[in-house]
């Protein structure tokens, strides 16, 4: 088992370099100063003061302080427009100002008037650094700040631009529902997916097998000329990847369309316990060099995930199929440094250690060049070129 000993201490290497290699410089600066003090910088400087309510038992606050916050160019963008707060929402001073400003989900983003006192603007929800900034950005224009967008909506605004503003703002806090209503408002005074603007909101935003969707797949030379076959065909194959597998097969034919039926189907099979017809569209797709290996491995990410709790009554066949799945994953793995990957492998690694049914198979996988993808298990960035063979100076 030494070969198993070097296994481990790699991964805990991995796991190491990834929890401790981080660089959080060049982010958000938040004020440590008192909220009275905060508020007196704002005045002075003419400026919003921009909140984090956040509490410590909160995943979407940690993945927004670690990811996004700490970077270079959303730091760049916020210290620059605003005065910046981290507030924990059940400390003492921090849970009266939760209260006061009616915060119930977390993260929630506050921009607030420092002169009033009042919201401005107000969103909440994991976002991308792009989205965040965008957010940012909406913040300091009066027409496209929340407090604005939600009245004029409730007051029965529906021009063409107040539609857009309002539908871009519920996509950024994840309101699907309020999302697809004003969508619905906006299409039905005339305005058509043909239409740039309305084109871009129907691609944020509305989900899974619409009726715009059909109408897409019914007229989809038409909008690959609008707009370009790889836009097109990306959301198509953006909302096909979960629903029903015979309407999504009526579609037209677009890239990745067989690759999305055969994921569902894997996922069905894996849901029916028909563990070989999962095993065989997998490995079929692993084996195929046409196929998008980055999208391969995202889909068999989140179902290793699923597995590493719930296969405790699977065959063994199974079982050690998903360990040979997540030593795939942990070979190839763009982001070397992303311990989670590092995480799942040793995870999986250790169930099938303590299953003692199964020893000298899982000798046999660990021991054996994989099938698949690469052949070594490394932290080397596949980026990076192999240093040439140089013959030693005379």
């Amino acid at each position: 088992m030494k070969r198993l000993s070097r296994i481990l201490f790699f991964l805990a290497v991995a796991y190491s370099c990834s929890v401790y290699g981080q660089d959080n410089e060049g982010g958000i600066r938040f004020q440590k100063s008192s909220w009275k003090e905060i508020l007196n910088m704002a005045v002075a400087q003419n400026k919003l003061v921009f909140v984090d309510f956040y509490t410590d038992w909160c995943g979407p606050c940690l993945n927004m302080a670690e990811n996004v916050f700490t970077r270079p160019d959303v730091g760049f963008f916020y210290n620059e427009h605003f005065v910046c707060a981290k507030i924990n929402a059940e400390s003492e001073e921090g849970s009266k100002l939760a209260q006061q400003y009616m915060v119930h989900l977390y993260p929630t983003y506050c921009f607030i008037d420092p002169n009033t006192q009042e919201v401005a603007h107000r969103s909440s929800s994991t976002q991308t650094p792009e989205i965040f900034i965008k957010t940012g950005k909406n913040a300091l224009v009066p027409t496209k700040r929340s407090s604005y967008l939600i009245k004029a909506y409730a007051e029965g605004n529906r021009s063409k631009q107040l539609l857009l503003d309002y539908i871009e703002y519920q996509i950024s806090i994840h309101k699907q529902k309020l999302t697809e209503m004003a969508f619905d408002q906006l299409v039905a005074q005339g305005n058509s997916l043909r239409d740039r603007a309305v084109w871009d909101v129907f691609v944020a935003g509305i989900r899974g097998l619409s009726p715009y969707l059909q109408e897409v797949s019914d007229h989809y030379a038409e909008y690959c000329r609008l707009y370009s076959k790889a836009e097109v065909d990306a959301k198509l194959f953006a909302e096909t990847q979960f629903g029903d597998v015979d309407k999504i097969a009526t579609l037209c034919d677009f890239d990745g369309k067989q690759f999305n039926i055969d994921f569902i189907r894997i996922e069905q099979a894996i849901r029916q316990t028909n563990y070989k017809q999962a095993i065989g569209l997998i490995d079929k797709n692993l084996a195929d060099t046409t196929t998008n290996k980055s999208e391969v491995m995202r889909r068999l990410k989140f179902m290793m995930n699923m597995e590493r709790y719930n296969n405790e009554n699977a065959t063994e066949e199974w079982k050690l199929k998903c360990l040979e799945y997540t030593r795939y994953l942990a070979y190839n793995w763009p982001d070397r440094k992303d311990g989670s990957i590092h995480q799942l492998y040793a995870d999986m690694l250790e169930k099938a250690i303590k299953n003692k049914s199964n020893q000298n198979a899982i000798q046999t996988l660990i021991t054996e060049t994989p099938r698949y993808g690469e052949k070594t298990y490394t932290m080397r960035s596949p980026k990076m070129k192999k240093k040439p063979n140089r013959a030693p100076k005379r």
